[in-house]
């Protein structure tokens, strides 16, 4: 009788923390007004030694605030795995907000960020078999019809890739390249 009550009592803790744990709704202030938001149970050691890739700080720029974006850029995402424009000029230092629509019947996903994140990213995504990704600082999901912003602050020249990581997708060519200009 008292390990039984013993294993009720911890089963009922157990549930009282995983109750609380889930109703936390403190927002973080910091955090940027843009549709994509960092895993937050995740910390950038884990998250790097998951994929070998630093995710935060972000080697090639930061998250910003859309009222601080110097211009919007649309960008459209289509069935054929094409990026509409495929490449993108952006002087360095300057604060983009991308308006990513999907106009496909399929969902694809906006990542931004060098060469080796992308590679990383998409072998992550493949080992995941295929599941939705959760919104991050520098990327989200957009299902068929929708259309999502993402506001990010480039502070360092060279080549940063868009990828798409929806299991072979990224394979098939699914990318748009940005050319940070100084």
């Amino acid at each position: 009788m008292t390990i039984k009550l013993f294993r009720l009592v911890i089963l009922a803790s157990a549930i009282s923390l995983a109750v609380a744990a889930c109703s936390e709704t403190t927002p973080d202030a910091a955090a940027p007004a843009t549709t994509a938001m960092a895993d937050e149970d995740m910390t950038d050691e884990e998250m790097e030694d998951m994929t070998g890739v630093e995710h935060g700080p972000f080697d090639f720029g930061e998250p910003a605030m859309a009222a601080d974006a110097d211009r919007v850029i649309d960008l459209v995402t289509r069935d054929d795995f094409t990026y509409t424009p495929d490449t993108l000029s952006i002087a360095l230092g300057e604060t983009i907000t991308f308006r990513v629509t999907n106009e496909g019947a399929i969902a694809h996903d906006f990542t931004l960020g060098r060469s080796d994140l992308q590679d990383a990213h998409d072998l992550e995504m493949a080992e995941m078999g295929g599941m939705d990704m959760e919104d991050e600082h520098n990327a989200f999901m957009i299902e068929p019809g929708e259309t999502k912003d993402l506001t990010w602050h480039f502070t360092e020249p060279g080549e940063v890739l868009i990828g798409c990581h929806v299991v072979g997708h990224y394979a098939a060519g699914m990318k748009a390249t940005i050319n940070v200009e100084a």
